[in-house]
């Protein structure tokens, strides 16, 4: 489970990024006063300690929150370059 509205299967082929949506009260507005992920920008890229090979990329969202991108699965062992 990653912070704040995303998951990552380990079992499926590609990565799952699971965005929540945002509950609104009745006048239409967010219920809750944090900023909307609106885009991302990859930072560094996450490699496989034991091989180097490259295995996803890690996004920093206009919201600060850092989501990792899988090629194809979520990995455990893995360095942040």
């Amino acid at each position: 489970m990653m912070a704040d509205g995303g998951n990552v299967s380990a079992g499926s082929k590609g990565a799952a990024v699971i965005l929540r949506v945002p509950t609104r009260n009745r006048r239409g507005r967010r219920s809750n006063n944090k900023p909307r992920r609106l885009h991302a920008k990859a930072i560094k890229r996450i490699l496989d300690r034991e091989t180097g090979d490259l295995v996803g990329w890690l996004y920093e969202w206009n919201t600060g929150e850092l989501v990792p991108r899988w090629k194809t699965e979520a990995w455990a062992n893995v360095v942040y370059v």
